[in-house]
C-alpha cells in the first residue's frame, strides 16, 4: 500500500497547522512545489518493497525540499504512514536515534544537485535497523 501525493500534501498542512497553533507569533507559508513532490514519489515508485519505499520517502522529501517549511518533519511522518499502511512502524528508543536521524536528514538535505547515495544508503540501513511489525 501506497501513500499518495494528496495524503502527503496533507501531512505537511497538518504539521504546519500544529506548528502555527503552538508559534502564533512565526509566520509559517503553506505551499508545495509540485514538480519536485512528484520528483519525490518517481524516486519512491523505483522501490520495490514498502520499507525501501519509506526510506526514500523520507530521504527524497528532506532533499527535494517541495514544501516551504516543514520538510524533514514532513518528510519522517510520511515515513512512518507508510510503514504503518503497511503493517509496520519505525521504533526510536533513545534521543541518540532520533539526533542520528535528524542529522541524516540535514545532510541529505545540504547535497542539492542529486540525491546522495551514500547518505540514501545510511538512511536505509537507519529503517532497516528499526523497523518492526505492529
Amino acid at each position: 500500500m501506497n501513500i499518495s501525493k494528496k495524503e502527503i500534501i496533507q501531512i505537511n498542512r497538518g504539521i504546519l497547522g500544529e506548528w502555527s497553533h503552538e508559534h502564533p507569533s512565526e509566520d509559517v507559508s503553506i505551499a508545495h512545489d509540485d514538480k519536485r513532490l512528484s520528483d519525490v514519489l518517481g524516486k519512491v515508485d523505483e522501490q520495490d518493497s514498502y520499507w525501501m519505499k519509506a526510506s526514500f520517502l523520507m530521504g527524497a522529501i528532506a532533499w527535494a525540499q517541495p514544501f516551504t517549511d516543514g520538510n524533514k518533519r514532513t518528510a519522517f511522518t510520511c515515513a512512518q504512514t507508510l510503514l504503518k499502511l503497511n503493517g509496520y512502524s519505525l521504533k526510536l528508543e533513545k534521543r541518540t536515534d532520533i539526533d542520528y536521524l535528524i542529522n541524516l536528514l540535514r545532510e541529505i538535505q545540504e547535497e542539492r544537485s542529486n540525491l546522495n547515495e551514500d547518505t540514501m544508503a545510511k538512511i536505509v540501513l537507519y529503517v532497516a535497523k528499526r523497523i518492526e511489525k505492529l
